[in-house]
């Protein structure tokens, strides 16, 4: 039994086929099979149920992959612990966010590659549902989303790290009428043109009232020109409270306010990030999400 092993009954599983897993790791199918056989005849067991359809894990070989897994994770602490005596940094940072964070992620990014230039860095921009699928493809370490708990319930091979917990607001230009309320009710909406950032959970919470569809003027993934309709008090905005925190476009305006619906427009929203557990956080990913969480939660 080898590491290359390992590996090998980890993409397995991943994949789900002999032969996905071959191309994944470089190898031909004969000798990928050869492996696994060697391995499984050391071993006494029957790691893997072979079919047309694919490969999937016996009894026994979930168990021992899990293990394999956490074997791999262990042997990768041990290669960033290493590298860290050296005193330097090195690797890539593969990350897919929606639109809003772009600009705090990017400031994080340009400061970890000023102090380690041997750093890569590749930023995808994507919905919520493809951040998802890229993140459990493998194509990218880690996502920045927002979610419910029913995607923490749905995906259960992903980790869910929460950095802010909010809800649905409208912000209002500071000289609109309605900025003088407290709470904003869907009475109050009815005669006003919004104007929307292009998200599910958005368009989920617009659907939630009666009245919908209401004046939406347009919908925009483009967050400047959300805070340019605000500020030229054109139309309201509905969205994530914490999105005014996080958001760069969002945030540097003192020439709106924001205030919370009334009963029963009110759930619960979280913003945070998503990385697969069958894939280890590098050190240089662990580095760049301490410093994330220093920027948001302090």
């Amino acid at each position: 039994m080898n590491i290359e092993q390992l590996k090998y009954m980890v993409e397995i599983a991943k994949s789900g086929s002999l032969k996905e897993a071959a191309d994944n790791l470089h190898l031909t199918l004969p000798a990928l099979s050869q492996s696994i056989k060697n391995l499984e005849k050391e071993l006494n067991i029957i790691l893997f149920h072979r079919s047309r359809r694919g490969s999937v894990p016996t009894e026994e070989g979930y168990r021992l992959i899990e293990k394999a897994n956490n074997v791999l994770l262990k042997l990768q602490e041990f290669v960033d612990e290493a590298e860290a005596y050296t005193q330097t940094m090195n690797g890539e940072i593969k990350i897919a966010t929606y639109p809003g964070p772009m600009e705090m992620l990017v400031g994080v990014i340009s400061d970890i590659k000023r102090e380690y230039p041997k750093i890569k860095a590749s930023i995808y921009e994507n919905s919520t549902e493809s951040i998802i699928t890229k993140v459990l493809e493998g194509e990218v370490d880690v996502g920045f989303i927002t979610y419910t708990e029913k995607e923490e319930k749905k995906y259960r091979n992903l980790v869910f790290k929460k950095l802010l917990e909010g809800h649905m607001v409208a912000a209002v230009n500071k000289n609109s009428p309605l900025a003088q309320n407290d709470l904003i009710t869907e009475e109050m909406l009815m005669n006003e043109p919004i104007v929307l950032y292009n998200d599910i959970y958005i368009h989920d919470f617009m659907k939630g009232f009666t009245s919908f569809p209401f004046d939406i003027l347009f919908t925009t993934n483009n967050v400047d020109t959300i805070r340019n309709t605000l500020e030229n008090n054109t139309a309201i905005n509905i969205g994530f409270d914490y999105a005014f925190k996080t958001d760069a476009g969002l945030s540097k305006s003192d020439e709106y306010v924001v205030i919370n619906f009334a009963a029963p427009h009110y759930k619960t929203y979280s913003f945070g990030y998503i990385y697969n557990t069958n894939n280890g956080l590098s050190r240089i990913i662990r580095e760049f999400l301490k410093r994330i969480h220093g920027t948001i939660v302090g």
